[in-house]
């Protein structure tokens, strides 16, 4: 067409069809949030994985759509954009890498959203993943939600342990740290901390054997059972470290901590 020889002319026309693909993506995005709210209402976070994977899928097809676009002024510049892609590589490692760590999520999967898990030195539940960053709603030492919200480079995940603390699914085996001196009369510690572990989980304990069994006989392992118990470890020259370990709601984790300890000292008293 006559009207596209000019560059001028053609440069504005894609520079409005770059607008349009942008704008097309955030709406389709916003009405495919409104969608998956409407189709899962009673389960959000199986609205909000959906969720989470069509909005890349669309931010990736904008992307190659934006590419095809400018391709006559991209292959005009080639080298270009070789050069930038050599200076990108070399100082934006980090983001190469979590574009690479994105892709590993993506393919192996080794968490989803509304897991709950710990990234080095970063602990919460998955809220929403996108190509650089995953997000987690941060929990603090004391179990409890911090109120912040975390942003962790993918990059991390190809480079960090990653601790899945919901991987049973809806109860989980959960360890709580209590340190005593050496002189303290250990059996009674015990019997203390077993009894306060046995009152905090008494009204789910029975429904968490019962899952345990299910866990056991769909995925071929051997789980200890939802019965709280109590291992000692020594913790330096001075003082010994009694581990309490119970079968746990993921969503109560916090609260039953706070209850074993408070418990504990209210009824061991002062050493």
């Amino acid at each position: 067409m006559e009207l596209f020889k000019d560059p001028t002319t053609l440069f504005l026309f894609k520079l409005a069809i770059t607008f349009g693909l942008m704008a097309s993506g955030f709406f389709v995005n916003r009405a495919l949030s409104w969608s998956l709210r409407k189709l899962h209402p009673y389960h959000p976070e199986k609205a909000r994985s959906q969720l989470v994977f069509l909005k890349n899928l669309v931010r990736m097809a904008v992307f190659f759509l934006l590419i095809s676009v400018w391709a006559s002024q991209i292959s005009g510049a080639f080298l270009s954009v070789v050069a930038i892609a050599g200076a990108m590589i070399i100082t934006g490692k980090e983001v190469v890498l979590s574009l690479l760590g994105y892709v590993n999520i993506s393919l192996s999967k080794p968490f989803r959203i509304g897991d709950y898990i710990e990234i080095g030195t970063q602990n919460g539940r998955v809220i929403d993943i996108d190509l650089l960053s995953t997000k987690l709603f941060e929990i603090g030492m004391s179990g409890k939600y911090t109120g912040r919200r975390l942003a962790v480079p993918n990059a991390m995940v190809l480079t960090q342990t990653i601790k899945h603390l919901s991987m049973l699914g809806q109860f989980s085996l959960y360890t709580i740290e209590i340190i005593l001196p050496f002189k303290v009369d250990t059996v009674k510690a015990e019997e203390v901390a077993l009894q306060v572990a046995n009152t905090v989980s008494a009204s789910w304990l029975e429904e968490a054997d019962k899952f345990f069994d299910q866990i056991e006989v769909s995925e071929f392992v051997d789980l200890p059972g939802a019965k709280p118990e109590v291992f000692w470890q020594a913790y330096n020259e001075l003082a010994h470290k009694m581990i309490v370990r119970l079968a746990c709601p993921l969503e109560k984790r916090g609260d039953a901590e706070q209850a074993i300890y408070k418990g504990f000292w209210c009824e061991f008293g002062p050493v």
